[in-house]
């Protein structure tokens, strides 16, 4: 035990023993002298043209191929139903189905229930359908 114990130390002190800094020898006396910096031209080297790919040309940035872009239609959205309208029937009709008239603004909210405006008896209301089809006065 004692032995091992001996190696160890003998082990740990010849690693610091090896990660001491040694300082370097000192040159003689002179002078040190900084270059003058003179502003230069830069010019950069012409570019060669750069090779096929399996028969493909690498282009610069900016020029074109001679391809044309696929062209981009506009969807012709005129007789499409508006977003709110898919639903807006059979919420009217259940609405009207509970004795309301002049049945307006329905929209959908986030939560499914469409909410609008209608008269009931003279007065004017605001109506709610929800998912199960039950109109309530708010």
């Amino acid at each position: 035990m004692k032995r091992t114990l001996l190696t160890l130390a003998l082990v740990a002190a010849a690693g610091t023993a090896g990660a001491q800094t040694v300082t370097p020898p000192s040159v003689g006396p002179g002078s040190v002298t900084t270059p003058s910096v003179n502003p230069g031209t830069v010019t950069t080297p012409n570019t060669p043209a750069a090779p096929g790919i399996g028969g493909a040309t690498i282009m610069p940035p900016g020029t074109t191929s001679g391809v044309t872009p696929p062209s981009v239609t506009t969807p012709n959205i005129a007789n499409l139903p508006a977003a709110n309208a898919e639903g807006s029937a059979d919420a009217r009709a259940r609405i009207e189905a509970d004795g309301y008239s002049n049945v307006q603004g329905l929209a959908r909210g986030p939560d499914g229930k469409w909410r609008g405006q209608a008269t009931r008896s003279g007065a004017r209301v605001s109506v709610t359908v929800d998912a199960a089809g039950r109109v309530v006065t708010e």
